[in-house]
């Protein structure tokens, strides 16, 4: 005999809001044009989907506006991108529901590596970091400035 679960007969094909617990990063494997939803609500919307998970995000405009801005509006371009979708409450008709809304991460930062005391690096682009020597003389801290100051003024009395 073969278990038959309801469960297995609820599943969607596209991620919801409820799918997510806070942010998720994703990278895009393609976006196809589908058509979404039932009967006469049925309307072709972009689904973008993805290497590491099956379901398809269906974009609303707020979403395909995000990733329009940053991958550019030709969609062939956006496979192999990185987004972070998260769920969020949104208005709807009248009243708030969960909603996903998509991000894109912040490019990731050159490191800057430390060289031995005395010095200080400076990251130049993308190449290796140049070395600059700070100077080793220290300021004056406020006592030496004081002894410099009594100093100078008795000298100017000798003269």
């Amino acid at each position: 005999m073969v278990l038959l679960l309801a469960s297995d007969y609820d599943k969607s094909n596209f991620l919801k809001a409820d799918d997510l617990d806070g942010e998720r990063k994703f990278r895009i494997k393609a976006v196809t044009a589908e058509d979404v939803g039932n009967g006469a609500d049925k309307e072709k919307k972009l689904v973008v989907w993805f290497t590491n998970d099956e379901r398809g995000l269906v974009l609303n405009k707020t979403n395909n506006r995000v990733l329009r801005a940053a991958f550019g509006d030709d969609t062939a371009g956006w496979a192999g991108k990185i987004i972070i979708a998260f769920s969020m409450m949104v208005p709807m008709q009248g009243r708030m529901v969960p909603g996903l809304r998509v991000r894109i991460p912040p490019p990731k930062q050159a490191s800057t590596k430390f060289m031995s005391r005395g010095q200080e690096t400076q990251p130049l682009g993308n190449g290796p970091v140049a070395a600059k020597p700070v100077s080793k003389k220290k300021p004056p801290v406020q006592d030496e400035l004081v002894e410099v100051i009594e100093s100078s003024a008795a000298e100017t009395l000798r003269r």
